[in-house]
């Protein structure tokens, strides 16, 4: 009841589905130390559903903000292993050179810091201010790896097959209907699971990935 009562409130807000199950997902990281924020901005609403252990030193670096870094071939402007976590939300889709900014983000992470990911997958096109791709599971796994990663944990944020139609629509009615029809949607992928339990995971919004160095 805790994930579907805060699920409907980020909707009623007017969130994505999408976004919603990564907010619900980012409610359970808890940041410490030195944090980079790739590609978020300085006001990343989704910062707000993370816990800080301590005192935490918080950076953001986007090009949107005025950074003049070509994330398709550029250095990250950060020494090797400077951070103890690196987030990188929404980003690599927008990135046609995806293996030299996976590179660069692990650079930047500490060793045995961790790298917090997410892309879209069953989602519409969004350019921002381009939009080039969408990622499975087995691609994240052989990306990461080849950025250096030891350790590489995938996520589907996934429900079921209602939820993934639903949220191609979603947007396109009113936050109250549109909560309402995610309801019903996810009720119906609760049964459907039940009955087909190896469909878990195949319908999958977006791949939410940690790393480690």
């Amino acid at each position: 009841m805790k994930k579907i009562g805060f699920l409907v409130r980020q909707i009623l807000q007017g969130k994505s589905i999408t976004r919603s199950f990564l907010n619900y997902r980012l409610s359970y990281e808890t940041l410490t130390g030195s944090v980079i924020d790739i590609g978020g901005g300085k006001n990343a609403d989704y910062l707000a559903f993370m816990s800080k252990d301590g005192d935490v030193v918080f950076e953001t670096f986007d090009i949107k903000s005025g950074a003049t870094v070509d994330f398709e071939k550029d250095r990250l402007p950060a020494e090797d292993g400077t951070y103890d976590t690196v987030l990188f939300l929404n980003v690599m889709e927008h990135i046609f050179n995806h293996q030299h900014i996976a590179n660069e983000v692990m650079r930047i992470t500490k060793s045995h810091g961790q790298l917090i990911g997410f892309v879209p997958f069953l989602m519409w096109y969004h350019a921002d201010h381009r939009d080039f791709f969408r990622y499975t599971h087995e691609a994240l796994e052989i990306i990461c790896k080849r950025a250096g990663a030891t350790h590489v944990t995938i996520e589907p944020v996934a429900h079921g097959p209602f939820t993934a139609g639903v949220q191609m629509i979603s947007q396109l009615f009113p936050a109250i209907i549109s909560a309402f029809i995610f309801l019903l949607a996810y009720t119906l992928d609760v049964v459907y699971l039940r009955l087909k339990p190896a469909q878990k995971g195949r319908y999958a919004l977006g791949y939410y990935f940690k790393l480690t160095k």
